[in-house]
Formats: C-alpha cells, sequence, structure tokens
C-alpha cells in the first residue's frame, strides 16, 4: 500500500481505537503494522507532543515499509532554521483568520521520525467548530512519475474516498486533494491535500472534523476548503524546509517503470499469485479497476470460505535508503512472530484482533517477508467486503498458505 493510503488508514485506526490516551493508541494502532515494540518506547510522551506523535508515528513506523526517504541533511541541521517554533509559526501564518489552539511543530533533530520531515498540528477553528489540521513534509524521488507516492487519489478499495481532484500544475507539480469519508458512523473525515514539486518537495495537510484523528465530532466536515489547503501546501513560506533536505538520488526508491527497482503491476502481481495459491482455491480480482504499482487486491474463496487477500511487492526494499534493512524489517517484529528459513528470507506472521487491547476475535492476518535478494512481499487477508472494512470468520487460507504465497522465490528479481 502506497505511503499516502497508509498514512491515512494508520491515523483511522488509531482513532478508532478511542478513548484510549494518546500513548495506548498509538501501541495500539502499530500493532497493526508490526511495529509494537518501537511504539511502546516511544509512547511514553505525553501532552501535545502526543498528539502530534499520532501523526508523525505512524509515519515513521510506516516509512520503512514503504521505501520512502526523508534525508535531512546534517549542515541543515546544524544551522538550527528549521525548528519546531519555524514550522507552527509558518503554518499558523497560512491559516485564514481563526482560533488556533493546541499547536505544536518539530523540527530538525527536535524528534526522531525517520521517514518524515518536521512537522507541525494544532486545532484551528473557524467559528464553525474546531478540527485538527497536520501538516507534515517529506522529499520524493525525481522525476515524478506515475507510481511516486502522494501524486494520485487514493484508491476507492482502501478507504471511503467522497471525492478526489488530482491536478498537474503547468509546471509539472502535482496536486492531489482527497476528501475521505467516515469509514463508520461518527468517524471522521478526512481531507488530505498533498502537493508535490517537479524538485521532489512534498508537502502533506491532513484535517479532520474532530479535534483528533478520532471522535467525537466536532462539525460535519474538516475546517480548511480545498483553496485553503492549496494555498497552504504551496506555499513558498515552505522553500526552507526543502533547502535542509538532500536530494534523493533520480529513480530511487521508486524507480521509473521497467528498471530493475520499479514496482510491478497489479497484474502481474496478480498473475504471479494465481500461479502460487493452493490447488482448489478460486480467486477473483472483481470488476474494481486496480492501478496502484506494486499492489494488487482479489478474493479467494475455498469450500464456501471467501476472504480478501492484498499482496504488496517492494522490489530493493530500501536499499540506497538504509545501511540495514534486514535488521530494520525484523526490528518491527513481535516476540514469537519472527522466523528465518534456510534460504535466508525473513518471515513475520502477525494477527489482528478487533480490540483495543489486542484480544477478541482476529481480523487480519498477514505475513510479511524479506528476501534474500531485498525483495519485501506482504500478503494480507481478512473478511469483508472492501480494504477498511473487516469482519470476523475463518478466512479461507491459513496463514502457512499464506506464508507459502510470501515466500515463494517467484517474486525476486
Amino acid at each position: 500500500m502506497p505511503f499516502d493510503d497508509q498514512f491515512s488508514r494508520l491515523l483511522h485506526e488509531a482513532a478508532e481505537l478511542a478513548p484510549d490516551p494518546p500513548g495506548a493508541v498509538l501501541a495500539g494502532s502499530a500493532r497493526r503494522i508490526g511495529r509494537r515494540q518501537a511504539v511502546r518506547r516511544r509512547a511514553a510522551m505525553a501532552g501535545s507532543v502526543a498528539a502530534l506523535a499520532l501523526v508523525g508515528l505512524a509515519a515513521a513506523e510506516l516509512a520503512p515499509g514503504i521505501g520512502g526517504s526523508s534525508r535531512v541533511s546534517a549542515a541543515g541541521a546544524r544551522s538550527g532554521r528549521i525548528t519546531g517554533a519555524f514550522m507552527d509559526d509558518t503554518l499558523k501564518s497560512l491559516l485564514p483568520p481563526g482560533q488556533v489552539t493546541d499547536d505544536q511543530g518539530f523540527g530538525i533533530g527536535e524528534m526522531a521520525l525517520p521517514g518524515i520531515g518536521p512537522t507541525a498540528t494544532l486545532k484551528y477553528d473557524d467559528g464553525h467548530g474546531a478540527g485538527m489540521v497536520v501538516l507534515s513534509t517529506n522529499r520524493v524521488p525525481v522525476p515524478i512519475v506515475q507510481g511516486t507516492e502522494g501524486t494520485r487519489c487514493q484508491d476507492p478499495f482502501e478507504a471511503p474516498v467522497e471525492g478526489c481532484v488530482r491536478t498537474v500544475r503547468p509546471d509539472g507539480s502535482v496536486l492531489v486533494i482527497d476528501r475521505l469519508g467516515p469509514r463508520a458512523p461518527n468517524v471522521t473525515r478526512n481531507w488530505i491535500a498533498i502537493y508535490t514539486g517537479t524538485d521532489g518537495r512534498q508537502v502533506r495537510v491532513d484535517e479532520y472534523n474532530a479535534t483528533t484523528a478520532g471522535p467525537p465530532l466536532t462539525r460535519e466536515n474538516p475546517p480548511l476548503s480545498a483553496d485553503q489547503l492549496t494555498a497552504v501546501v504551496t506555499s513558498t513560506a515552505w522553500n526552507p524546509v526543502f533547502e535542509a533536505f538532500d536530494p534523493v538520488p533520480t529513480g530511487a526508491p521508486t524507480a521509473p517503470a521497467g528498471s530493475a527497482a520499479a514496482s510491478p503491476e497489479p497484474s502481474a502481481i496478480l498473475a504471479t499469485v494465481g500461479h502460487l495459491l493452493p490447488p482448489g482455491v478460486l480467486s477473483e480480482a472483481g470488476s474494481t479497476p486496480q492501478d496502484t504499482a506494486g499492489q494488487a487486491h482479489l478474493r479467494v474463496t475455498v469450500e464456501g470460505r471467501a476472504s480478501l487477500l492484498q499482496v504488496t511487492v517492494f522490489p530493493q526494499w530500501q536499499q540506497g535508503v538504509d545501511e540495514h534493512p534486514r535488521q530494520t524489517f525484523e526490528s518491527g517484529a513481535a516476540p514469537g512472530t519472527l522466523l528465518r528459513t534456510v534460504d535466508g528470507s525473513s518471515v513475520i506472521t502477525t494477527a489482528v484482533g478487533a480490540s483495543k487491547g489486542g484480544g477478541g476475535p482476529d481480523l487480519q492476518w498477514s505475513v510479511d517477508v524479506l528476501h534474500p535478494d531485498g525483495t519485501r512481499v506482504r500478503v494480507t487477508e481478512w473478511n469483508g467486503a472492501n480494504g477498511y472494512d473487516f469482519e470476523p470468520g475463518t478466512p479461507a487460507l491459513t496463514t502457512d498458505q499464506l506464508a507459502d504465497v510470501a515466500t515463494a522465490s517467484a517474486w525476486r528479481h
């Protein structure tokens, strides 16, 4: 799943765990992506820091899984220009008149968030109810290509999309404004604006119709309009932030189609999965277009039991970004979930329950594999009609069968 889809999903999953305090919310939501121990160490943050951590830690935990790279230069860090106060003040200066509370920024070196740049968060009230506004920065590889993260509308399979506008601007930069609806009654709406410049700069704003990423709701829609979101993310006021970023190497990690590191097309993933499923399993990709490189989903049926599978493939995962990708991968495993195979693969198997404490029936099963050649393959299974509603029940495939799919040498390059 691309970073922008995962980022929104994790925020919503964290919100749906309410009314836990922020630290517990973070720990509970992070279990869904297998990063338990790291989050527990960081979840000691309190107050406004924890509010930002809801966003920042989500991105930090996701970044290793999506191959993202936010490189901040040592010179920029030493300069001290990009401070939390700078991020906070700049965001506030770009908002329309209104009341701002609980504002907090984090600059370079002020919070260890690999995979994400300086951030800011606040509560903004235009007179019709407060909403949470979160700004994050990133730098992506250039040139901008079809698979560049954050430059496409979110997949309706992955999120309840109520509307999306994608604009390629005259200079080649891309602006995407997604309007995500509630995933369940009384759950927040999340409107997202992502601006990606031709130099790889990326500014993202998430806003909610609540003062956190979850209920209680404070208004019908988030407070900023599409034009107001556009003004924030495209502002030249963020130029100093990106002067402190090291350029990301051209073509890595999101390489142009056809290169060695290019993510496979959904059709190729589906074809490979079709050859790896156990005998007797019926599979069907559905009628919804699948055009997100590196991932595909399908419905599988075994003896009347139907489940959804999502298969995500990251070629050369973290290579050129992380000096020790396998160590990073394995550090995300909860106790008892990591297996090393004789051929050199690292395999993490997880199951996620419905409750905040992780109890109750399991609703989602996942096998995540880092192959010897650096290819990462994640196969996730659940019962439901789409990628964000989960229902109890026995899955069609066992985790051993998921592991057989994920560990197959057919994925290697």
